[in-house]
């Protein structure tokens, strides 16, 4: 119950947070969404490190930051 609480909260706050910082989904180097792509030309990187850490993050978190993409896929703007 409150891993529960406390995966919605971090969820939010991750979305919140993208939507609000300008972040936009990129389909000039996208593989699954451009999600990861974004975030890379947000933070002047490149997508493939990036990529490898939401992979990373990914097994490491038990899949939450997979929630997270899917969610930010529907949220995030395409350019």
């Amino acid at each position: 119950m409150i891993s529960g609480i406390v995966l919605f909260a971090v969820l939010a706050i991750v979305l919140i947070a993208c939507t609000q910082s300008g972040i936009r989904r990129q389909s000039r180097d996208e593989v699954f969404g451009g999600v990861c792509s974004g975030i890379a030309m947000h933070l002047n990187t490149t997508p493939n490190l990036v990529r490898a850490l939401t992979v990373l993050l990914a097994l490491c978190t038990g899949g939450t930051v997979i929630l997270a993409y899917i969610l930010l896929c529907f949220v995030l703007p395409k350019d």
